[in-house]
């Protein structure tokens, strides 16, 4: 998998939202406010090397994406927070990078579904 192939588990948004589509629309509203301040924040753990937050807050990306079947996102999201639980320091920049992308190409292929 590249980070912009974009891959949504409908059918799991679906059963998690009950086929409501008002609801589906607000909680990617609400998602889309919110992942600018976690991407600033992630991004700037990181670059202070602060991984136990980054870690924390990959955390949190994880649930919020899974919630939209993300599937693949969330998977990938996993292995960063397993690299920095294992003290692995590597340059989580690009990466990081690809994930948001990856994201909104994501984001966007939701919102064709759903307006």
């Amino acid at each position: 998998m590249t980070w912009i192939d974009v891959k949504i588990e409908m059918d799991a948004f679906n059963e998690r939202t009950a086929n409501d589509l008002e609801l589906q629309r607000s909680l990617l509203l609400s998602f889309e406010s919110e992942f600018g301040s976690l991407r600033n924040s992630l991004t700037t753990t990181v670059l202070c090397c602060d991984y136990q937050l980054a870690s924390s807050l990959l955390h949190k990306l994880k649930g919020s994406v899974g919630v939209f079947g993300f599937e693949n996102i969330a998977k990938r999201i996993s292995e960063l927070e397993n690299m920095i639980k294992s003290n692995f320091c590597a340059d989580f920049t690009e990466m990081l990078s690809e994930l948001f992308l990856s994201i909104e190409k994501h984001i966007e292929e939701l919102k064709k579904c759903i307006y």
